[in-house]
């Protein structure tokens, strides 16, 4: 599919109901299967950090003078988001997702701004996008679709737009020429019997219920990218949480000691010698836990920070008409 424009002619934005049909799926909350596996996670490593912590007993990180506890857990968030940022391309990744969108959303604008000439090419590019779209979720486990509206919203928008006697898409050699043949034949058809009845458009016929399938599948394609990046902000805030857990319980940084928790079960030296099972060593646990929390939520913000920065530094580089 060739590059196209996201815009209506004359930069006046997008077409008319393309906005709204976007914006009635913004605000998604992540799934509860993904919410419930989080907790789940963030829950069985901590019980396995403080049986880590209780078998090699660290001792508790002691902040250097002129140092303070919140410089502490910034370089150690740090750390931790420049580790997860690489994990990112492949752990709940909203690439594809995003092309998706993308490629839905320009084959819908330019659908419904198409001179009458262009509408056969632009059905044909609506019907590429299904059909890429049909294929990459054919490629994934039906459980994906089991527990996910959203996903199940993008099937039911592509199999409205196909089953509407839409072509199939561009492919090699004679089915190709063939493909393009039967399409201009049947958008001729239905401007011809239009001009007939003279009393709507040309494009009234096959083009005017593809415009709103394309419609729904753009917004169907903004939904299922929304519900992606809801998912996949507490699945993250999990593994950071999971990890900030485990450096907790194996390097003794323990934030509510720290600043001032007493009577948690560890030494003089600063090592947990304490029962696990008494109110000293509830408390010990519970700040193993709070730790692995905070450090947890610092990452998603630094990421922001950081992105954000990154961004700003790219555009300044990149020339203006590639923005």
């Amino acid at each position: 599919m060739a590059l196209v424009e996201l815009t209506a002619p004359g930069g006046q934005g997008t077409a008319p109901g393309m906005t709204a049909a976007a914006a009635d799926t913004s605000g998604t909350t992540p799934r509860w299967q993904v919410v419930g596996a989080s907790f789940a996670a963030i829950i069985g490593f901590w019980i396995l950090g403080v049986a880590i912590n209780r078998a090699f007993k660290p001792t508790a990180l002691v902040i250097p003078a002129g140092v303070s506890i919140f410089a502490m857990l910034y370089a150690v968030t740090q750390g931790l988001e420049r580790l997860l940022e690489p994990i990112s391309s492949f752990f709940f990744s909203t690439k594809q997702h995003t092309q998706f969108r993308n490629a839905a959303m320009a084959a819908a604008v330019n659908l419904q701004t198409a001179s009458e000439k262009d509408v056969p090419a632009r059905l044909r590019e609506l019907t590429e996008v299904t059909a890429a779209a049909e294929s990459w979720m054919g490629k994934e486990s039906p459980a994906l679709f089991r527990h996910n509206p959203a996903r199940k919203g993008v099937a039911a928008a592509c199999k409205k737009v196909t089953e509407h006697g839409l072509p199939a898409p561009n492919t090699d050699g004679h089915d190709r020429d063939q493909a393009g043949t039967n399409l201009a034949h049947g958008a001729a058809a239905t401007a011809t019997a239009a001009r007939a009845a003279a009393t709507t458009p040309a494009t009234n016929g096959v083009a005017a219920v593809a415009r709103k399938n394309a419609v729904k599948l753009a917004a169907a394609a903004q939904a299922d990218l929304d519900q992606r990046r809801a998912d996949k902000t507490i699945a993250y805030w999990a593994l950071a949480s999971v990890l900030g857990v485990m450096l907790s319980a194996t390097l003794g940084l323990y934030l509510l000691h720290t600043v001032g928790l007493r009577g948690d079960g560890l030494s003089a030296g600063g090592a947990w010698t304490g029962s696990p099972w008494n109110a000293a060593g509830i408390r010990h646990m519970l700040d193993l836990l709070a730790t692995g929390l905070a450090l947890g939520a610092g990452t998603k913000p630094l990421h922001d920070l950081i992105s954000n920065l990154q961004t700003s530094k790219n555009n300044k580089k990149d020339p203006g008409q590639t923005q």
